[in-house]
């Protein structure tokens, strides 16, 4: 598909209009199409790892970036949902620029302090989270990525709202690619292990940062009203305490492994929840193209409506995607991974069912984000993270790893319904209760039985059972009645060219 260039007014205008499914479907299948390039590059690398890493190296890696998260969810701060709030509240050309150059303002100087300060205490940083200072170094690395990779946020945010999602895809791919090729020579060839994935991943960010620079200097301005910017950070800094809830809830977990069964087990964990980002990338795809898409139906008189429409067929594509991966992700790791790295598989459906739930939160937080309630939320999600951590305590030390993943996915579900019930007081919508029911029902009933039939059947036997398994899913909810006859005639009349066209 060819890109037509715009200038950067006359591209937000377009994303202004309102949006039918259809064009949420394409944006998500676009962003979607990049995140699984790059993901599936991403795969090939665990492989790698699997073969020149140890499970305690494993362990050591998911370690730092665990710590790094920490880090990282202090100095976003959801500015990136700041940043489309904000962007999308007046059309104005000088308006944006404010925005724009505010965002970069507020994202470059608070975080090199903080980063600064961790970068400082590097030693007993390291000695504290793995128990021995020779790791500074790595944590020193990973915190360069994560401030750089906050600052590439923003073209990448302006090519959504600005509805550019070939520009992001360019983007996306060239770091994508970057971070390939080099851990692939920095790991296999050159064998640096650890140390060479984190340097790879900087080197990466380090050539997105001056490839992307093209997107937003034109639209940096010396006109601002600090005002603005101070909303901006009252907004924003709920999403601290949001984002600290949201760490209690998927990365907390690695430390709890650690202390209970030991680096080797943490190292396994890493290696299962990497494959059960296949349903992570649907959600972030569809996270993608959410916030413009149904922004831009918020003054409509639609915007109920054609919320609870984009959430029917969210919850039957990533429920699709967490059935597939639950059926064959055991054949998978015998095909691709070490023996040593095959007790990891228990714990992929639950990591996959907890990503489902995280992009559930995200559509029935809706109304939070639309009334600028943003205060609201971070009590709920800290009530999750307490239900999480009380999980770990009880689950992890019977069950390790398989422990935290079904703690992580019942939390996340928690979560949802807390969100779901508050949010609806602020701003109702008219969920279709019987179809998210139909596909949430199912897809939990399916993983299930895929994990039955790991434990219970022997290997080859059981390979047409995955089969049946995976065309259960959309045939059941076929025969259900998920698909209303008008759905199901536009889906039949669709043409993935017309599907793809702007």
């Amino acid at each position: 598909m060819t890109e037509v260039r715009v200038a950067p007014v006359e591209a937000a205008e377009r994303g202004d209009r309102p949006q039918g499914v259809s064009a949420l479907a394409r944006d998500a299948l676009i962003y979607g199409s990049t995140r699984v390039l790059v993901k599936s590059l991403a795969f090939i690398l665990v492989p790698v790892y699997a073969h020149f890493l140890a499970p305690s190296a494993f362990g050591v890696l998911e370690l730092v970036l665990a710590t790094i998260a920490f880090v990282d969810v202090l100095i976003t701060a959801n500015m990136d949902g700041v940043l489309a709030r904000f962007y999308f509240e007046k059309t104005e050309p000088a308006w944006r620029r404010q925005v724009i150059t505010l965002y970069l303002a507020i994202e470059a100087a608070y975080p090199a302090l903080l980063v600064g300060g961790f970068i400082l205490f590097a030693g007993p940083l390291s000695e504290g989270i793995v128990g021995e200072a020779g790791y500074a170094a790595l944590f020193v690395i990973a915190l360069v990525d994560v401030y750089l990779s906050n600052v590439v946020d923003l073209p990448l945010i302006l090519c959504r709202v600005r509805r550019k999602p070939v520009t992001f895809a360019a983007y996306t791919l060239t770091r994508g690619l970057v971070q390939v090729v080099l851990t692939v020579l920095l790991v296999a060839v050159w064998h640096l292990g650890v140390k060479g994935i984190l340097i790879a991943s900087l080197a990466a960010v380090c050539v997105a940062f001056v490839v992307t620079l093209r997107e937003y200097v034109r639209d940096l301005t010396r006109r601002i009203e600090w005002k603005v910017g101070r909303e901006m950070v009252a907004f924003a800094w709920p999403g601290i305490i949001g984002g600290l809830a949201f760490y209690g809830l998927n990365l907390v977990d690695r430390f709890f492994v650690t202390h209970y069964h030991g680096l080797a087990d943490n190292g396994l964990y890493g290696a299962a929840f990497r494959f059960s980002q296949v349903v992570l990338v649907a959600v972030f795809a569809f996270r993608l193209g959410w916030t413009q898409w149904h922004y831009s139906w918020l003054h409509s008189g639609h915007h109920e409506r054609m919320v609870a429409r984009g959430a029917n067929y969210y919850f039957f594509a990533t429920g699709f995607l967490t059935v597939a991966l639950a059926a064959w992700i055991l054949p998978v790791f015998h095909l691709l991974m070490p023996e040593r790295y095959w007790p990891a598989t228990p714990a992929v459906a639950p990591l996959a069912i907890a990503a489902m739930a995280a992009g559930a939160y995200t559509i029935f937080a809706v109304g939070f984000n639309v009334t600028k309630r943003m205060r609201r939320i971070p009590p709920l999600t800290m009530t999750a993270a307490a239900i999480a951590i009380g999980l770990y305590f009880l689950l992890i030390p019977p069950f390790s790893f398989v422990g935290a993943a079904w703690a992580t996915a019942t939390a996340f579900a928690g979560l949802v319904v807390l969100v779901w019930i508050f949010s609806r007081r602020l701003y109702p919508v008219p969920w279709d209760w019987r179809r998210i029911g139909l596909a949430v029902g199912l897809t939990a009933g399916l993983a299930l039985a895929s994990l039955a039939a790991d434990e219970w059947l022997d290997f080859e036997v059981s390979l047409p059972l995955r089969f049946a398994i995976t065309a259960a899913y959309p045939l059941g909810l076929v025969a259900l009645g998920f698909f209303p006859p008008a759905d199901l005639a536009r889906i039949r009349a669709l043409r993935p060219g017309r599907l793809l066209s702007p």
